[in-house]
């Protein structure tokens, strides 16, 4: 019940992001947006490990620049393409374009990586896409849809990248320095590709609270669990629920369009990340 339980519970809080990130943006330029809410988070992470008085730096000697690559992919072009887009098109537009993530991390995963699908995990991976697709109508401009694919570069790049060089990091260590990575980008971005400006209110504030506390700290830790113990296939399924949360969410706070396409589409993919998740009692038998 765990491990079902696991990619619903990302798939919220990633899904509750894009809705966060809407508000926020209001009042802030994106990058920006993006390089403080991954600095503060990193700076959170690391002084929760100082507090735990744990050797994590042994965890990270070696892969530590690996992460840092790899939080530059996840969190850096992921997200700063991701919020620039969110200043002219809905979260639930957005959000979809994000499903063919775990398509393009199960396709690499087979072959880069070794990671073995069974066929009823493809049919989920099937079931899964067919449910983005019919769920969650797409209306983005041409500029729109670069920015997302840089997205999925990110995002599906840097899973399969972490989990080739970074198999075996402790998740909440390996959460730190990825948010590390992430910031540097983003504030790289900030400074080359925008002018920086934020005011100061209090939705704003609300905003990167949830999305760096929730999402950036818990959410990330939740996710690398996930890699390290699921594969990275399985870890990206969860993004086939996102879509359809972030269109409820999305309806529930800023009143977007929630059609009946939108609730079918997301109990088939909510089936299909359940089949790529399920393992018959056989398959976990030692031998």
């Amino acid at each position: 019940m765990l491990a079902w339980s696991l990619p619903f519970c990302f798939a919220v809080l990633w899904a509750s992001s894009y809705t966060a990130a809407k508000i926020g943006l209001a009042d802030i330029t994106p990058f920006a947006f993006v390089a403080l809410r991954l600095a503060i988070a990193a700076v959170a992470a690391a002084a929760i490990l100082l507090a735990r008085r744990a050797t994590w730096w042994s965890a990270l000697a070696q892969s530590w620049p690996h992460l840092l690559v790899g939080g530059a992919l996840v969190h850096g072009l992921a997200l700063a393409t991701t919020h620039a887009v969110l200043t002219t098109v809905g979260a639930t537009s957005t959000a979809l374009v994000h499903a063919i993530h775990p398509i393009l991390t199960a396709l690499v995963a087979t072959l880069a990586l070794g990671e073995k699908f069974r066929w009823w995990q493809w049919f989920g991976v099937a079931l899964g896409f067919f449910g983005v697709v019919i769920g969650v109508p797409l209306g983005t401009s041409g500029h729109a849809l670069m920015l997302l694919a840089l997205s999925l570069v990110g995002l599906s790049g840097g899973t399969l990248y972490l989990k080739r060089f970074c198999p075996d990091v402790p998740p909440f260590e390996a959460t730190m320095v990825q948010l590390a990575g992430g910031a540097l980008l983003a504030g790289l971005a900030a400074v080359t590709l925008e002018t920086p400006h934020a005011r100061w209110t209090l939705s704003l504030i609300g905003a990167m609270a949830w999305n760096t506390v929730l999402m950036s700290i818990g959410g990330m830790a939740l996710y690398n669990f996930m890699l390290l113990h699921y594969g990275a296939s399985r870890a990206a399924s969860c993004f086939f629920v996102v879509p359809g949360a972030a269109a409820l969410i999305a309806w529930l706070v800023l009143g977007e369009t929630l059609s009946s396409l939108t609730v079918v589409g997301l109990v088939a993919a909510s089936f299909g990340v359940a089949l790529v998740w399920w393992r018959p009692k056989e398959l976990l038998l030692p031998g």
